[in-house]
C-alpha cells in the first residue's frame, strides 16, 4: 500500500476517539492496518455522532422533575435565592443563579440523630450533597453547598452555605503578570471512602478560577476537606499544557474528575477546551496526586495528545462540546470498570446566533475511544407545551450520577426506585418572567433513567 495513501486515511480518520488531523507518527508504526480498518469501521470523525447514527439507549423522558399538582410541568429541583424568595437580600451570594451542579453521596456522612456516628441511618442524614456554582446580585461567582436526605432534594437540611470565593483563590502568574482571582465556577467534587469521615482527604474538588480583566484567564485549582464544609487552601493543577492537536486553544475550562483507583491512574479528568474560533472540544488528563496531570487521549500524551471528543458533523453539537461529565459503571461484585459513560452540553454549529443548547451522551469501554449519537437525550423543555419552563431555552452542565438501582422487595421497600442514571443539569428559561434579575438565569434541574 503506497505511504502517501495511508497517510491521508489516517489524517481523516478516527483512531482510539479522536479524529486524526496529521500522519501518523512514528511512535505508531507498530499499529497494524487491520486494527485501523476496524476502528474506522466503528467510529466516525466526530465524537457526537454522525447523521444516521441510532439513539442512545437512555431514556430521560420517564421522570424528569415535575411539581403538584402538576407533576407533568417541568420545574427546577433549586433556584436561585431570588426565585425562592423575592425579599431576600440582594448580596446574597447566589441570589441571581445557580448553576453548574456537581452531586455526591456520601452514606458515611454524620446523621442528625448519631453525631460523629459516621454512620447515615437516618431519614435526616445529608448524605446527598449538591455542590454549584453561584452568582450573586453584582455577577460575582462562587462555590456553594446544599444537602438532603433525598437525591431529589425535597428535603433540604443544609441550605445555602458558601464554601469558596474568589478571596480563597491564590494570585497566578499569566504570561509574567501576576493576576488574582475574580471568581471561583465550575465545582467537581469526588468522594474517596478510603479516608474515613472527618479525615482530610474525605473530599476532593477541583474547580475553575478565573482571573484578568474580564475573567478572560482561566486556571484549574484543587483543594481538600474532612467534612465537605472547610476546605484547604486551593492550589494550581500543573501539568494541562496542551499541543498542537487542539488548535489555537483560547483557554481550559470546565473540568470534571472521577476517581479511577488504579495504581496507575488515581484520577481522570476531562475537561473543555474554547478555542479562538469560539468553538470547543473535550480534553483528557490523568494524575496519582490530583495536583499534577498528564494530558493524554489514550494514545498519545503531552504535547502529542489530541481531543478525545469532538462534534458529529451536520448534528446538534457540531459547533461545540462543553461540560463535560464521566460516570463510571462498575461490577458490584468485583468492582471493575463495566463501562463509561460520557454526558455533556452540545451546540450547533449556529450556537454563536441563536445560542441553543443540548445534552447529548457517549459511552465507552475505556474512557478514550468514545461512541456517537445524533440526538441528544435532553432538549429544553417545548415552549409550545410549557411556556414558562425553567429550561425552555438551553439545558446545559450536565452532572451524572451513576446510582445502583434498588432490589424489589415487596416486604421492605415496595415502591423500589429503579434509576440507575440521576442527571442533574443547568437550564435557563425562553421567557424572563417576572422581575429582571430573573431574566434568563439558570437554574438546577434533574432527570432521571433506567
Amino acid at each position: 500500500m503506497p505511504s502517501i495513501w495511508f497517510k491521508k486515511i489516517a489524517s481523516e480518520f478516527r483512531f482510539q476517539g479522536f479524529c486524526f488531523r496529521q500522519p501518523f507518527r512514528s511512535k505508531t508504526a507498530h499499529i497494524s492496518l487491520a486494527a485501523i480498518f476496524v476502528a474506522l469501521l466503528l467510529q466516525g470523525c466526530g465524537g457526537g455522532g454522525t447523521p444516521g447514527s441510532p439513539a442512545p439507549v437512555i431514556d430521560f423522558s420517564k421522570y424528569r422533575i415535575g411539581t403538584a399538582p402538576d407533576p407533568l410541568e417541568v420545574a427546577p429541583i433549586f433556584s436561585d435565592r431570588f426565585t425562592d424568595d423575592p425579599t431576600a437580600n440582594p448580596t446574597d451570594f447566589d441570589y441571581r443563579e445557580v448553576d453548574s451542579p456537581s452531586m455526591i453521596d456520601d452514606p458515611g456522612r454524620n446523621s442528625e440523630t448519631a453525631p460523629n456516628s459516621g454512620i447515615c441511618n437516618s431519614l435526616l442524614c445529608d448524605r446527598y450533597m449538591l455542590f454549584y456554582e453561584a452568582t450573586d446580585n453584582l455577577g460575582v461567582n462562587s462555590i456553594g453547598l446544599i444537602t438532603s436526605s433525598e437525591y431529589d432534594f425535597d428535603i433540604i437540611l443544609q441550605d445555602r452555605t458558601r464554601l469558596l470565593q474568589a478571596s480563597d483563590l491564590p494570585d497566578l502568574d499569566f504570561g509574567g503578570n501576576i493576576e488574582s482571582a475574580l471568581n471561583a465556577t465550575d465545582p467537581t467534587v469526588v468522594l474517596d471512602k478510603s479516608n474515613p469521615y472527618g479525615t482530610a482527604g474525605r473530599y476532593r474538588m477541583w474547580l475553575e478560577g478565573t482571573y484578568g480583566a474580564g475573567g478572560t484567564l482561566s486556571a484549574i485549582l484543587t483543594c481538600e476537606s474532612a467534612d465537605g464544609l472547610t476546605w484547604s487552601a486551593p492550589q494550581l493543577c500543573t501539568g494541562l499544557d496542551l499541543g498542537p492537536e487542539f488548535g489555537n486553544v483560547s483557554r481550559i475550562v470546565d473540568p470534571d474528575v472521577v476517581l479511577v483507583e488504579d495504581p496507575a491512574e488515581q484520577y481522570r479528568m476531562i475537561f473543555e477546551v474554547i478555542r479562538n474560533d469560539g468553538s470547543a472540544v473535550l480534553g483528557m488528563a490523568s494524575s496519582l496526586d490530583g495536583i499534577d496531570w498528564t494530558v493524554t487521549d489514550g494514545v498519545f500524551t503531552e504535547d502529542s495528545a489530541g481531543p478525545v471528543f469532538s462534534g458529529g458533523p451536520g448534528a446538534f453539537d457540531d459547533g461545540a462540546i462543553r461540560s463535560p461529565s464521566l460516570g463510571i459503571e462498575r461490577d458490584e461484585i468485583t468492582d471493575e470498570i463495566l463501562e463509561w459513560h460520557l454526558f455533556y452540553e452540545g451546540q450547533p454549529i449556529n450556537f454563536q446566533i441563536d445560542n441553543d443548547s443540548f445534552i447529548g451522551y457517549s459511552n465507552s469501554t475505556d474512557g478514550f475511544s468514545w461512541s456517537g449519537y445524533a440526538i441528544p437525550v435532553i432538549s429544553p423543555t417545548s415552549d409550545l407545551t410549557q411556556v414558562e419552563a425553567f429550561d425552555s431555552d438551553d439545558v446545559k452542565h450536565p452532572d451524572i450520577f451513576m446510582r445502583v438501582p434498588d432490589t424489589f422487595d415487596p416486604a421492605n421497600n415496595p415502591e423500589p426506585d429503579f434509576s440507575k442514571f440521576v442527571l442533574y443539569y443547568s437550564g435557563d428559561p425562553e421567557f424572563s418572567g417576572s422581575g429582571s434579575v430573573s431574566a434568563e438565569v439558570n437554574r438546577i434541574g434533574l432527570a432521571t433513567a433506567e
